[in-house]
């Protein structure tokens, strides 16, 4: 019996010690298991603000306390889950963290709402390189934007990574229906080349036939570099005539524009669409006169109707003086160039039709007046009821800004983008839009220095007397009227696409889309009047970056 008893105790000694052990691995699993599992990466705070330059991070909390157990169960699944749904996606990275003393280098706390609970997971938005200022000081640091997961169960954590990171996944780590809609749209975008009539640049201006080369064009002596004269430019976009005309349609549904113009990132030019607009014709000069003639306004003056041109910096009074940054000047591919400003000045509305009617009667020459970029909300707010927002776009996207552009009619406005959804509704005079599809690299896109024109309004003379420290990020440096095509070639391969709008017609314009707009006067009001809407766009992209290519814009995912 004792021999027997002595097994006994022997084997439960060894069952109590086998218990222990399978009790202590259960613990170490219970701490290991969200690294061990997943083989992921514990990441500093340096780690997370060197990789968010170029990623999204995923950063899982790590600190979990052996006690809290369920805190650590739905880390495991935190970490599981996000590394199976993104693990093979190039812009997410995940990591743990010890968030609960996260601390940037500098020694700043990280902070989420103004405080730092305790979070699960943190997402870090990746950092959008500052593309506004070529003279950033060294000692700005940019921290990407935080976001914190307290949610106590890991359904929707994918999906809120997905919605903070811009990304499309599902838990399998395949693209989710969205994401399978974002490719197929952004594979699907319109290209001018898509029409039969499609013509390049070089089709315009190098073929032999052509009826305006043969008007307004010379090859240069020598470097046999065609050039253009000025004419072409001041009068008309005649140059373009043989370029594809922008489709016309009548007011669409939500669903056919939404479908066919705005997800395919396609101008159209709408009909009818201003039909039932007080504004029509409410807005004679006489209503504005008797409205708003005691308002100030701030208008734009050019000698000859060229507005924001570009011009050699040489040929301005201080440019021996003005010494651009070094640091700055590398970054400047055509330091040579300036976007020229056109001079302001300040005046009551009354006197601004004033100056419009002799402008437009000859009493006035060598100038040009314009109200341009003016915010009807700030300025005439009571016009807005004389105007319908589109029916097809009102409460879908967020309107940005709604704008009066009113002159004489003369007037060219160069070739530039704007990162708005654009509808140009006219309501005087007509404007003949020259369109160039943004996802390429043909117009140089690029930081250009600024110029600004100056106006003594005695000797009724302006003077090229101020460059300035600023540059235009949404300005071409390439004249489409007169393309020096040897600095530019690959201007050569652009096409473009021509859109008249008349009384009554809105056009729109689809973000980054370059354009030209000619002006001209409605004959018997001699003066040329639009509104536009610009509304935050469903196409976003960084600039100046020619290399840079359209993507949806986060704020519309719901679209998808």
């Amino acid at each position: 019996m004792a021999v027997l008893s002595k097994r006994v105790v022997s084997v439960s000694c060894l069952l109590l010690c086998f218990h222990a052990t399978i009790l202590l691995f259960g613990i170490i699993v219970v701490l290991i298991s969200p690294l061990a599992l997943t083989h992921t990466p514990v990441l500093t705070p340096g780690d997370v603000l060197s990789l968010s330059s170029s990623q999204c991070v995923v950063a899982i909390s790590n600190n979990a306390g052996v006690e809290q157990t369920t805190q650590n169960h739905l880390v495991s699944e935190l970490l599981a889950n996000a590394d199976v749904a993104f693990r093979n996606d190039p812009n997410v990275i995940v990591g743990a963290c010890d968030l609960h003393n996260f601390a940037w280098p500098s020694g700043k706390r990280l902070e989420i709402d103004g405080n730092m609970p305790e979070f699960s997971a943190v997402v870090f938005k990746r950092l959008r390189e500052d593309r506004t200022c070529l003279h950033k000081p060294d000692y700005l640091v940019a921290y990407p934007e935080a976001f914190g997961y307290s949610e106590p169960a890991s359904d929707n954590f994918v999906q809120f990574v997905n919605t903070h990171c811009n990304t499309y996944r599902s838990s399998d780590g395949s693209l989710d229906v969205k994401g399978l809609h974002r490719n197929y749209l952004l594979q699907d975008l319109f290209s001018v080349e898509e029409l039969p009539d499609s013509v390049t640049i070089a089709d315009i201006f190098e073929k032999q036939n052509n009826k305006n080369q043969q008007e307004h064009c010379l090859r240069e002596d020598g470097s046999g570099e065609l050039r253009c004269s000025e004419q072409s430019s001041k009068t008309n976009h005649k140059v373009f005539e043989t370029a594809p005309k922008c489709e016309r349609i009548d007011l669409p549904s939500k669903e056919d524009f939404i479908n066919n113009y705005l997800f395919r990132s396609k101008p159209v030019i709408i009909t009818g669409a201003m039909q039932s607009w007080p504004a029509m014709l409410k807005w004679t000069n006489q209503f504005l006169r008797e409205q708003f003639g005691e308002k100030e306004v701030h208008i734009k003056l050019t000698p000859k109707g060229e507005y924001e041109g570009i011009e050699p910096a040489d040929i301005w009074e201080a440019y021996n003086t003005f010494k651009i940054p070094p640091g700055v000047l590398k970054q400047l591919p055509y330091p040579d160039l300036v976007v020229v400003r056109p001079a302001g000045l300040s005046m009551n509305f009354a006197e601004f039709l004033n100056l419009v009617r002799n402008i437009s009667k000859g009493t006035f020459t060598n100038v040009s007046a314009y109200l341009e970029y003016t915010a009807i909300t700030d300025y005439f707010p009571e016009l807005e009821l004389d105007i319908i927002e589109m029916p097809f776009f009102r409460n879908v996207f967020k309107l940005a800004h709604l704008n009066i552009w009113l002159s004489d009619g003369n007037t060219l406005g160069k070739a530039h983008f704007d990162p708005f959804d654009n509808f140009l509704c006219q309501i005087s005079g007509e404007k003949e839009v020259t369109l160039f599809e943004p996802h390429n690299d043909f117009l140089y896109e690029a930081h250009i220095p600024e110029a600004i024109l100056s106006y003594n309004t005695t000797l009724q003379k302006f003077r090229r007397s101020k460059l300035l420290d600023s540059t235009s990020m949404v300005m071409s440096p390439v004249d489409i009227l007169r393309p020096h095509l040897e600095r530019f070639p690959k201007f050569r391969a652009a096409r473009p696409l021509s859109c008249t709008i008349g009384e009554g017609d809105v056009l729109f314009m689809p973000a980054f889309w370059w354009h030209e707009v000619q002006s001209r006067p409605n004959t018997l009001q001699q003066r040329n009047l639009a509104v536009n809407y610009w509304y935050e766009p469903f196409y976003q992209k960084e600039f100046p970056c020619p290399d840079c290519q359209l993507d949806i814009n986060p704020k519309y995912r719901h679209l998808l």
